[in-house]
């Protein structure tokens, strides 16, 4: 079993770090790691994470979920180490909120009350450091891939009306949960919420992450219910004289997207 995930907070100035920084540590990353864990558990409800350690003088805290889930924590830790390296392409289960939420982080770095660094390990091995730069490490990230206009498949969940309302679903084809911007009109709140935990179809404006993954779906056009009728004959993903094709629809429909032919 995994002792956790780790993270050690280094002041830039002096030996200590002070309460307000500590505080927002613990903030910004307990964000983060709620993001991950929901792309990878589907568990609408947070999961209830854990401190089992503690130690100084360099504040160093080690968390795991109350029920261990050994592929969270290491999910994690190779998410950020492929973010603080410069990859040009999103971790595994990070997703956009992920992503903006990790390079709001640089706010760590700055003011009175700062850190130096911050560096994260899972089980103490595979160490990986965040800095200053880490807001325009995510940039790379956020700042490529594309946008066309089409529609995802998946099943709404976690609506969410504060500020630009929007909900999540989880994509069919990728597995992935996508954030959809939808207007702020009674009638489309009221639509959103009856269609909650139901296959729907999204319409509007796809962005897309450099590899094909599916980020978010903003100008929403369209919503509607895509539940199967359980009385209509199944049908299954016609015949296509493609070699690539023929390896099954979310295969193809996944290089589709990634441009990868």
């Amino acid at each position: 079993m995994s002792r956790g995930l780790t993270f050690a907070i280094y002041p830039a100035d002096g030996d200590s770090v002070s309460l307000n920084l500590f505080h927002k540590t613990i903030q910004d990353i307990r964000r983060l790691v709620y993001d991950v864990d929901y792309a990878i558990s589907r568990e609408s409800d947070t999961r209830r994470w854990v401190i089992v350690e503690l130690r100084s003088s360099i504040p160093t805290v080690t968390l795991r979920p109350f029920r261990d889930v050994d592929k969270t924590i290491k999910t994690f830790v190779n998410g950020i180490r492929l973010v603080a390296i410069g990859s040009s392409e999103p971790p595994n289960y990070f997703t956009e909120q992920a992503l903006e939420d990790l390079k709001k982080m640089r706010r760590l770095f700055t003011g009175r009350d700062r850190a130096k660094r911050i560096e994260f390990s899972h089980d103490g091995q595979d160490k990986t450091i965040i800095a200053e730069d880490i807001a325009g490490k995510v940039e790379i990230i956020l700042g490529g891939g594309y946008s066309n206009l089409g529609s995802i498949d998946g099943t709404l969940e976690a609506v969410n009306l504060h500020g630009s309302p929007t909900f999540t679903i989880w994509d069919r084809v990728s597995k992935a949960p996508v954030r959809c911007y939808f207007p702020k009109e009674h009638g489309w709140k009221n639509q959103v919420k009856s269609l909650l935990e139901k296959r729907v179809l999204v319409s509007g404006k796809v962005n897309y992450f450099q590899n094909g993954l599916p980020r978010s779906i903003t100008e929403t056009r369209e919503i509607e219910d895509a539940t199967p009728d359980p009385t209509l004959p199944k049908a299954t993903f016609g015949s296509i004289p493609n070699e690539e094709a023929s390896r099954g629809s979310a295969e193809f429909l996944k290089r589709v997207r990634s441009q990868s032919w």
